[in-house]
């Protein structure tokens, strides 16, 4: 901001010169945040004190120089000396100059004398990231996001183990922290606890099941690739008060087919509403939790592909369902019993096909979320540093 005024000024007093009488040479002083900058008519411009050297005291001293010469009547040779008490950014410095000249100053040439303590370059005042980090674009768009923030003033701790709590928190966050209509079903979860309200609406999500929730465990590469597939999923369905699936809207654009072949229902949903899956003709198959008891007439309506059927509980269990008749084309399908996921190949040896987190990884491997730790293996076992797991969220969100 202080380069903009400051270089609209300079415009403004050229553009007015005619007018403008010649002004007298003089010493002028400023101080910001600890640092004195002082410029004299020589092209001399001092900053003493104490405290961290930033763009806005070298914007100040620019123009501070402006002033001691005579209102940039007269060209000198700038001569930058920095003391002893001054903290000074590897980066910032080999700036100075470009930065003088940016903010409107005409020198003839800017020489540097610095006794300054030198620190290297940081982000976001992060003393642990910096600018040639892979996740330091990740940082600071989750920061400025508010999705996350340092573990203090000065650090982010990329490299410290990810929990569970943390990444759920973080996705909860990213998708504009939504208030669950689900009471709190965890017993290890209190009110108090900073996640209390991203457990209950990954559990409303079907991201997470059960009644404990554990989040102090650390988050595996499998684990976080689920979490965010099924967030990433979870948005085509909506749940009705009652349970019910009552629309799902992950469809292609400009017609009513998803773009999703494999449909994978939230573990909560207690009943199919009617036509909520139609027209899905890229649909080839569906996964369908035991807490389904409901699937009301023409539930998958034209959905032609839909091939498999794959149900989590038995035979007796699925025959148990109320079924409203015309569903032609959920009878034609093939059921597999006692079945989760559809057998997915991921490439990974370490990934079996029919692994919970298998389809999860082919989606993020797709989407560009990561890939494998080799050419063959995907390390689903690893645990994740905060570093990743923002690097992850950005690569998935920040589109």
């Amino acid at each position: 901001m202080k380069r903009k005024i400051i270089a609209l000024l300079l415009a403004l007093v050229m553009c007015l010169g005619l007018t403008v009488p010649a002004f007298a040479v003089e010493t002028c002083t400023e101080t910001i945040d600890g640092i004195t900058i002082t410029a004299t008519p020589d092209g001399t411009i001092n900053y003493s004190g104490s405290g961290v050297l930033t763009e806005d005291h070298i914007f100040e001293g620019a123009g501070q120089l402006w002033n001691a010469t005579g209102r940039g009547k007269r060209q000198v040779d700038a001569v930058i000396n920095i003391g002893t008490g001054i903290t000074a950014e590897e980066g910032l410095l080999a700036r100075v100059e470009e930065l003088i000249y940016g903010a409107g100053v005409e020198v003839k040439s800017v020489k540097i004398n610095t006794n300054s303590t030198s620190v290297p370059q940081t982000v976001g005042g992060f003393t642990d990231v910096k600018p040639d980090d892979y996740f330091a674009d990740p940082v600071m768009w989750a920061v400025n996001k508010k999705i996350t923030a340092g573990t203090s003033e000065t650090t982010f701790s990329p490299n410290q183990n990810c929990t569970v709590a943390q990444i759920l928190t973080f996705l909860w966050r990213a998708n504009g922290s939504p208030t669950s209509k689900k009471s709190n079903p965890f017993s290890d979860v209190k009110s108090s606890d900073y996640y209390y309200n991203a457990a209950r609406w990954a559990y409303e999500k079907g991201m997470v099941t059960g009644n404990t929730f554990g989040g102090d465990r650390p988050c595996t590469r499998s684990m976080a690739v689920t979490y965010m597939w099924k967030a990433d999923v979870s948005k085509a369905f909506y749940i009705d008060d009652d349970g019910f699936l009552g629309q799902y809207s992950y469809l292609g654009d400009g017609g009513h087919d998803t773009v999703v072949p494999n449909v994978v229902i939230p573990d909560h949903v207690t009943g199919i509403a009617s036509i909520k899956l139609y027209f899905c003709k890229s649909l080839t198959s569906v996964t369908i939790p035991t807490s389904v008891t409901t699937i009301l007439e023409r539930a998958f309506w034209e959905c032609n592909g839909l091939t498999d059927v794959y149900y989590e509980g038995s035979e007796a269990q699925w025959k148990a369902i109320d079924i409203d008749p015309d569903n032609d084309e959920l009878s034609k399908a093939t059921i597999h019993y006692n079945s989760k996921k559809p057998s997915v190949n991921t490439g990974f040896t370490d990934v079996p096909s029919t692994a919970d987190y298998a389809q999860a990884v082919q989606w993020a491997v797709e989407q560009g979320v990561t890939s494998g730790t080799s050419a063959t293996t995907f390390s689903p076992d690893s645990v994740c540093t905060r570093g990743q797991i923002v690097t992850f969220l950005h690569r998935a969100l920040a589109k």
